[in-house]
């Protein structure tokens, strides 16, 4: 049972309904969590809209950015996010296969070079405070992306891990149902490789 309710019928605004239905048919962000933020219609309904943008537009494929999000939401152990799969992205081709390997995706040969740079950096968002801040960092990510896809790549990782934990502790599924769901998820090693404890 989340922390906090969900929207009712009746407060559903057409506004509202719109973001609920575009979630149900994208397959994220999950309709849950935008049943919940929508309640607060200024700052909820807002940051759905900034979430969509962020994770469905820019100069980032939609895929690597899916990855990303799901290599953090390991990483902090957020049942709900682990579990929620983009359908835009598996119809660009993401496969459960390729999100399993994410455990050991810089020896795996699903990853690309912009893939596996991509998730280092989210790996090393998630592990510290300060372990972004260094010029090797960025040097590794420029051998791959261009100035304006880091500063993409930055924001996507901010607003992942912030929020991430934000809608983990809203428990709209508890880690312990989602291991039920996928056993991988289960694995300290995978948490470990995520940038988790």
């Amino acid at each position: 049972m989340p922390r906090l309710r969900y929207i009712t019928e009746s407060e559903k605004t057409p506004a509202v309904q719109k973001l609920i239905s575009s979630s149900e048919a994208r397959g994220a962000p999950d309709p849950r969590v935008v049943s919940i933020m929508a309640r607060n219609s200024k700052t909820g309904v807002a940051w759905v809209r900034y979430w969509n943008a962020l994770l469905y537009e820019g100069v980032l494929p939609h895929s690597l950015k899916e990855l990303c999000r799901i290599q953090i939401s390991i990483a902090h152990q957020c049942g709900y996010c682990s579990t929620v799969r983009s359908n835009v992205a598996i119809s660009e081709g993401l496969t459960e296969e390729k999100i399993s390997q994410l455990p050991n995706f810089e020896y795996s040969d699903e990853f690309s070079r912009r893939e596996k740079a991509a998730l280092r950096y989210a790996v090393l968002f998630k592990s510290g405070e300060d372990a972004i801040d260094s010029d090797e960092v960025y040097d590794d990510l420029r051998e791959q992306f261009s100035e304006e896809e880091i500063i993409e790549l930055g924001l996507f990782c901010a607003e992942t891990d912030g929020v991430g934990k934000f809608v983990r502790s809203l428990n709209v599924l508890s880690w312990e149902d989602a291991c039920r769901i996928d056993p991988r998820l289960d694995s300290k090693e995978q948490r470990a490789s995520a940038g988790g404890e």
